[in-house]
């Protein structure tokens, strides 16, 4: 009997823990806030957030100028072998002359079409080929390169597709770029600090919204005649101008 009664008393206590924690549970008591998450929770109130931008100007240190040799002929392989003839001249002069290296000279394009005569009411007639050699030149001495367009057009060039100026030093300007974002976030958030009456202090997150540059294109009418794309070229000092990198990032600041 005694044994039985020691029974039911411990039933009854484990009945009445269990009972208590659904009480808690069903009466919406929660379990104490762990101290690092209401500190988290404090951090972010005391918080600021800003965006900051940075901006460099930097003179062009290679230049890119797209040549185009356009020949034709009574058949495909004419048209082919006028328009390699003249290209090995070109190539002569740009690696002889102007020092252009054959790492620096790459076809963009090469393509042989035939032309077509069209008269109402009947079939296109094949009245020839046309053959297209597009080479992309990667040119360091800007101060010359009015100079190599021309000789590339007496060489055998009838077309200056495009010429963009650029920079080889892309990676280092970003870096100063972004520098320069985060430096104008920090007077932003400083500004916003001391005008609520707080201090920024350290940077939580950092988020790099990117970095953009705008290189430099001179365009050139493809259909101009070679006299015409000559004259243009040869009185005009190719100038590269700036070019204009910006960077934007987003940073959240600690308030004091």
């Amino acid at each position: 009997m005694t044994q039985l009664t020691g029974r039911m008393t411990w039933r009854r206590m484990t009945m009445a823990v269990m009972l208590t924690g659904a009480l808690l549970v069903g009466t919406g008591v929660a379990a104490p806030v762990p101290v690092h998450a209401a500190a988290a929770e404090f951090s972010v109130k005391d918080t600021v957030n800003v965006s900051g931008m940075g901006e460099l100007e930097v003179t062009p240190d290679v230049a890119y100028a797209e040549l185009a040799i356009d020949t034709r002929g009574k058949t495909a392989a004419e048209a082919q072998k006028q328009n390699a003839v003249l290209f090995e001249k070109v190539k002569q002069v740009l690696t002889s002359k102007y020092g252009v290296q054959e790492k620096d000279l790459k076809t963009v394009n090469f393509s042989v079409n035939p032309e077509y005569k069209y008269v109402e009411n009947k079939e296109p007639q094949i009245i020839g080929y046309q053959a297209q050699h597009a080479v992309r030149v990667t040119y360091r001495d800007l101060n010359r390169l009015g100079s190599l367009v021309d000789a590339a057009t007496d060489a055998g060039v009838n077309r200056v597709v495009r010429i963009q100026f650029d920079t080889e030093k892309r990676t280092d300007y970003e870096a100063q770029v972004l520098e320069k974002a985060v430096q104008h976030a920090a007077k932003k958030a400083s500004a916003l600090a001391k005008a609520a009456g707080r201090e920024a202090g350290a940077a939580l997150t950092i988020t790099e919204s990117g970095a953009d540059w705008s290189p430099i294109r001179v365009m050139y009418d493809a259909a101009a005649s070679p006299s015409d794309m000559k004259k243009d070229v040869a009185s005009t000092s190719l100038q590269g101008g700036l070019i204009k990198l910006n960077a934007q990032v987003q940073i959240q600041y600690q308030l004091k």
